[in-house]
C-alpha cells in the first residue's frame, strides 16, 4: 500500500487575468480625454460664434419653446383587411 501525494497532482492557483483591468484603465483614460476634448471645443465654439447663433440655440433649447408651437406630425391610415375564415 502506497500513499500518494495529493500535493503533487493539484494544479496552483490560476491567476486572475490583468488585460480586463488595463482595457478598463485605458477606457477610462479615453472617456476623460473625449470629455476633455469636447469641453474644449463646446467653449471655442462658445467664444467665436456670433451672438445671434448662440440665442438662436437658447431659444431652440428653452422648455416654454416647445410648447408655443406643437411639432409637425404625421398622421398615417393604415387599411385594415379583415378576412372572415
Amino acid at each position: 500500500m502506497t500513499v500518494v501525494d495529493n500535493k503533487k497532482n493539484e494544479r496552483p492557483p490560476r491567476r486572475k487575468p490583468l488585460w480586463p483591468w488595463l482595457l478598463l484603465l485605458i477606457m477610462t483614460l479615453l472617456a476623460i480625454y473625449a470629455w476633455d476634448r469636447a469641453t474644449e471645443l463646446f467653449n471655442d465654439f462658445s467664444r467665436n460664434m456670433p451672438a445671434a447663433v448662440i440665442e438662436l440655440f437658447e431659444d431652440l433649447l428653452r422648455e416654454d419653446h416647445r410648447n408655443v408651437r406643437p411639432a409637425p406630425g404625421v398622421d398615417v391610415s393604415v387599411p385594415v383587411n379583415r378576412l372572415i375564415l
